[in-house]
């Protein structure tokens, strides 16, 4: 009909999980965090806080668990996506897209587009990372 608006089906934004993870845990964001930690970790430790102490070294060592059975695709990558959300906000906006998923949650006849390289800059992703997540990728094709 002329003149009526053209329908546009839906895109939604996807992502290489395994090379998110990776750039998470390789990023200034993580660094930060952890920064945060182990000066907490030595502050407390001057103070003779041992319980505190305890649960910040608990804190690495879950985290480094956690780092890997993410990257192995055996846990949620929730704490993950949580600090993507601003980013997922502006790329669903940006990019006019209904959404940012996994693809393993999408339905392969939807429309989709690889978000991965925009997050990949928003976690100020090295070339080192770049390259290794590629390199992920092509060996587990996912």
């Amino acid at each position: 009909m002329p003149g009526a608006p053209a329908k546009c089906a839906a895109v939604v934004g996807v992502f290489d999980r395994s090379s998110i993870v990776l750039a998470y845990y390789r990023s200034p964001l993580w660094e930060a965090i952890l920064a945060d930690r182990r000066f907490e970790l030595n502050t407390v430790k001057a103070a003779n806080d041992s319980a505190r102490a305890k649960e910040l070294e608990k804190y690495g060592a879950e985290s480094q668990d956690l780092a890997m059975q993410q990257l192995l695709g055996k846990a949620p990558i929730d704490n993950i996506l949580a600090v993507l959300q601003p980013e997922f906000k502006d790329l669903i906006n940006r990019l006019k897209l209904s959404g940012v998923v996994d693809p393993s949650t999408v339905d392969p006849q939807a429309s989709s587009v690889d978000v991965t390289p925009l997050l990949l800059d928003w976690l100020k992703a090295t070339s080192e990372t770049r390259k290794m997540a590629a390199e992920m990728h092509a060996k587990t094709g996912n």
